[in-house]
């Protein structure tokens, strides 16, 4: 049951990304990318080292992307052949190649610029995690050693939630998702109470 539900969450992670270019003009991409880096400054405040990682990451795992989609590009999109034709609806949609290569290009850059963001809170994502673990496992023997029994629809419960979360972090790295930094770590501290729910009253079969 759970491995249906993950293939659905995987399906929406892979095709939202691909569905985006045209739902979301470069502009609005733009602009969502603009304001998570004016976030991250403002969070973490070393605007130097953060452009320094940013620029790296891109270059050296993303830069590839851009190649591909301008090849796309230019062999794709004759608007300059409707420039001066009058014909407005032949230009607009001459214009897609294009448009899809610029908002493709600026997914990547929101990529890199989001994993960046993830790799400053470093090890701040990992201990609520970890916590929330050891906090399941002496839940769950404190519930052995005094005879209650673990409640499974708790951890069915806690189990899709996690899966969810999981689902939603993954989307906000590969898609411009309009979501507050802030919202970032507060998800990991919610992780980690399901975490703990989740282990404590696993079933016992």
């Amino acid at each position: 049951m759970i491995g249906k539900h993950f293939l659905i969450w995987l399906m929406i992670m892979f095709f939202t990304p691909l569905v985006l270019p045209m739902l979301l003009s470069p502009q609005t991409i733009s602009t969502h990318i603009q304001r998570d880096y004016q976030e991250a400054v403002a969070t973490f405040g070393n605007k130097g080292a953060l452009d320094h990682e940013l620029i790296a990451f891109y270059r050296d795992n993303l830069a590839l992307i851009a190649k591909v989609v301008n090849e796309f590009r230019d062999k794709g999109d004759d608007s300059d052949k409707f420039r001066r034709s009058g014909d407005h609806i032949g230009e607009a949609i001459a214009d897609i190649p294009g448009d899809w290569a610029a908002s493709v290009k600026l997914q990547a850059y929101n990529l890199a610029l989001r994993i960046v963001i993830i790799s400053q809170y470093g090890i701040w994502f990992l201990a609520p995690i970890a916590m929330g673990f050891v906090a399941g496992l002496l839940g769950r023997r404190l519930k052995a050693e005094t005879f209650s029994p673990p409640f499974p629809p708790l951890y069915n419960t806690s189990a899709h939630m996690l899966l969810a979360l999981g689902g939603f972090l993954i989307l906000w790295l590969v898609c411009p998702l309009p979501i507050p930094l802030s919202i970032i770590p507060t998800a990991f501290i919610f992780a980690s109470i399901l975490i703990s729910l989740a282990v404590t009253h696993y079933p016992n079969y």
